[in-house]
C-alpha cells in the first residue's frame, strides 16, 4: 500500500515580501514588491487575424477563463479586492482563486511550490531529480535563524563549491525579476544586497548551461499541456516576461519524459494543479528548476494564441476539481 505523505509548512508569510495586496494596473505582468507599481506588459499584442474577436483574443488571464468556465458550468462568479480575489459559489459550496493561486491545492503544497528552496528539498528527499536552491536567510529579517556562520559566509562557500558561477534570485520570486547571475565575489555582495532590500530571502544555486527550458502543466494526475522555452538573444533567462521564445514539443519520447518527471514532481510535494518547470542539460538530462502553484498562461498565449482552447480546457478541469 501506497504511504500518504503530509506536510506541515510553518513558514505562513505570503510568496511577495511584506504581504498584503497592493495596487496593479489592469495591464500588467503580475504584481511588484511592496512600494513598486506593477510593470507594464511587455511585447505587442498577438495578431487578432483568424481570430473570432478582439475579445477572445485578449481573454488570457486566469479570471477571464474563469468568469467563461462559470457561465458554461452554472457557478456563481463574484470579484473582489479590485479583482483580486474570485469567489465562486455553486450550490452550498464556496471557493476562492486567489490573483492566479487555487484553493484546489493545500495550504503546505502551496508554500512548498512558493519556496524554491523548500521545493528542492522535498524533490530531492522524494528521489526527484532538482536544480538545487540553498536558502540564504537576509541577516536582519531572519536574525536568529541564519546559524553561527552567518548568511554572508554561507554564500562564499557556495560560490567557491561551485565553480565561481552561481545564481542568485529571490526565493519566492517569479517572472524572472531579480535574477542575478554572480561570476565575482564584489558581483554576489551586490546582487545579495538588492535582493535583501525587498525579499526576506534568498535562494542561490549553481549556474547550469542549459539547453532548453520546459513548462509542464498539471492537473489532478493528467499533463494536458507541455511547451518549451527558448531564451531571447544576449539573455541567458528562460522567462518569457525575459523576452524567451516559446514553442510546442513535438517529440513523442521527449513528450513522455517530461510528463513523467512532472508527475513525479507534484506527487512529491502533493498539489494537484500546478505547472513545472525543468531544464534539459547539454548531455540531455532533465531535472526539476521549480513548481508554480501560481498557473498562469497569458504571456504564453500572446505568442502561441491557438493554444486558448488548451488552456481553457486545463482552468476548466481546475475549476471542476474545487466542487
Amino acid at each position: 500500500m501506497r504511504k500518504k505523505v503530509k506536510f506541515l509548512f510553518s513558514s505562513n508569510y505570503f510568496c511577495l515580501p511584506q504581504g498584503g495586496i497592493h495596487r496593479r494596473s489592469r495591464r500588467c505582468d503580475s504584481i511588484g514588491p511592496p512600494g513598486q507599481w506593477a510593470k507594464p506588459m511587455r511585447g505587442a499584442m498577438p495578431d487578432l487575424k483568424g481570430m473570432e474577436s478582439t475579445m477572445d483574443t485578449l481573454a488570457f488571464s486566469p479570471r477571464d477563463f474563469i468568469k467563461e468556465i462559470c457561465e458554461e458550468e452554472n457557478i456563481q462568479f463574484e470579484l473582489y479586492s479590485q479583482d483580486y480575489i474570485v469567489r465562486l459559489t455553486k450550490g452550498d459550496v464556496t471557493r476562492h482563486v486567489l490573483w492566479s493561486n487555487w484553493d484546489t491545492n493545500n495550504a503546505a503544497s502551496d508554500r512548498i511550490a512558493c519556496d524554491k528552496s523548500a521545493c528542492y528539498t522535498v524533490l530531492t528527499q522524494a528521489g526527484v531529480p532538482a536544480i538545487p536552491h540553498e536558502i540564504l536567510l537576509h541577516p536582519y529579517r531572519r536574525q536568529g535563524w541564519t546559524g553561527e556562520k552567518g548568511t554572508w559566509q554561507q554564500a562564499l562557500d557556495f560560490f567557491n563549491d561551485h565553480n565561481q558561477k552561481v545564481v542568485l534570485k529571490p526565493n519566492q520570486g517569479t517572472n524572472g525579476r531579480g535574477v542575478h547571475l554572480c561570476e565575482t565575489v564584489q558581483a554576489l555582495e551586490t546582487a545579495a544586497h538588492s535582493i535583501f532590500e525587498a525579499s526576506p530571502d534568498i535562494a542561490i544555486s549553481p549556474f547550469y548551461e542549459i539547453v532548453t527550458e520546459y513548462r509542464v502543466f498539471y492537473v489532478k494526475g493528467d499533463c494536458p499541456l507541455v511547451y518549451g522555452k527558448t531564451p531571447g538573444e544576449d539573455n541567458w533567462r528562460h522567462n518569457l516576461s525575459q523576452g524567451a521564445t516559446a514553442f510546442e514539443v513535438s517529440d513523442t519520447k521527449k513528450l513522455a519524459k517530461l510528463k513523467e518527471l512532472a508527475s513525479r514532481a507534484a506527487k512529491a510535494i502533493g498539489i494537484n494543479f500546478a505547472t513545472i518547470d525543468m531544464a534539459e542539460t547539454p548531455d540531455g538530462e532533465l531535472a526539476v528548476m521549480e513548481i508554480n502553484s501560481g498557473v498562469q498562461a497569458r504571456q504564453l498565449l500572446e505568442q502561441l494564441p491557438y493554444l486558448r482552447p488548451i488552456v481553457k480546457n486545463i482552468y476548466a478541469a481546475a475549476v471542476r476539481g474545487m466542487f
